[in-house]
C-alpha cells in the first residue's frame, strides 16, 4: 500500500554518481501528443479530439502493453474516466476527495515513493501521460527514461508545452521516427 501523507519512509537506495535521481528497475516512458507549434493540448477540458486516430492507436497499444499510467489531476479530469484495461494513477493534492478502485488511484504521494511502490508492485515499466506540471516534476528529479511524443500538423493556441518549468536541461537522443498517418511520431531516450 502506497504510504498515507506525512509518513516518513528511509531507505538505502543507492544514488546514481552525478544525478539526484534513485536507481530504480522501473523504467518511466513520458507519452504526449503535441501540435507542431509544441502546445500539448487545445484547452484546459481538452480530451485530446484533435489529434489523429494513429495516434490514438499507438498510445492505446504503449500504455496498455505497460499496463500502468500516471497522470496529473487535470489530466484526468480531461479525459473524464479511468483507461480501461491499465492501472490509472492520479497524483493530487486532494486524493480524499476521490473514490479509488481496481483500476484506478488517487494519491499525494511523492512521485519517488509513488515509483518505489509501483515497483515492489511488479511493474517493470510505466507510462507518464500529462500533463505539463506532471512531466517537468518527472523530469526535474531525472526520472524519465523515454519520451514518446506525436507531432500533429496543427498550429493552434493551446496550453502549453512540456519542459516550460524545467529546473535542468534534459538531454535526450532519438531512437526512432516514424509516420502515423499524417503526424509523426519521434521516440526518444534520456541521456
Amino acid at each position: 500500500m502506497l504510504p498515507e501523507v506525512g509518513e516518513k519512509r528511509y531507505n538505502q537506495r543507492v544514488m546514481k554518481p552525478n544525478a539526484d535521481r534513485e536507481v530504480f528497475n522501473l523504467r518511466v516512458i513520458a507519452v504526449f501528443a503535441s501540435t507542431v507549434n509544441g502546445k500539448i493540448a487545445l484547452s484546459h477540458d481538452d480530451r485530446s479530439e484533435w489529434t489523429s486516430s494513429e495516434d490514438k492507436k499507438y498510445f492505446k497499444s504503449l500504455t496498455s502493453r505497460i499496463g500502468v499510467v500516471i497522470m496529473g489531476r487535470k489530466t484526468h479530469e480531461a479525459i473524464g474516466k479511468p483507461l480501461s484495461g491499465r492501472f490509472n494513477v492520479v497524483l493530487t493534492r486532494h486524493p480524499e476527495r476521490y473514490r479509488n478502485s481496481r483500476e484506478l488511484l488517487f494519491t499525494s504521494t511523492t512521485i519517488l515513493e509513488l515509483l518505489e511502490e509501483l515497483e515492489k508492485r511488479g511493474f517493470k515499466e510505466v507510462c507518464l501521460i500529462g500533463g505539463t506540471e506532471t512531466f517537468d516534476q518527472f523530469a526535474n528529479q531525472g526520472l524519465i527514461n523515454e519520451l514518446h511524443i506525436t507531432f500533429e500538423p496543427i498550429l493552434s493556441k493551446g496550453i502549453k508545452g512540456l519542459g516550460e518549468n524545467l529546473s535542468r536541461k534534459m538531454e535526450m537522443k532519438l531512437r526512432e521516427s516514424r509516420q502515423l498517418g499524417e503526424a509523426t511520431l519521434m521516440v526518444y531516450d534520456v541521456k
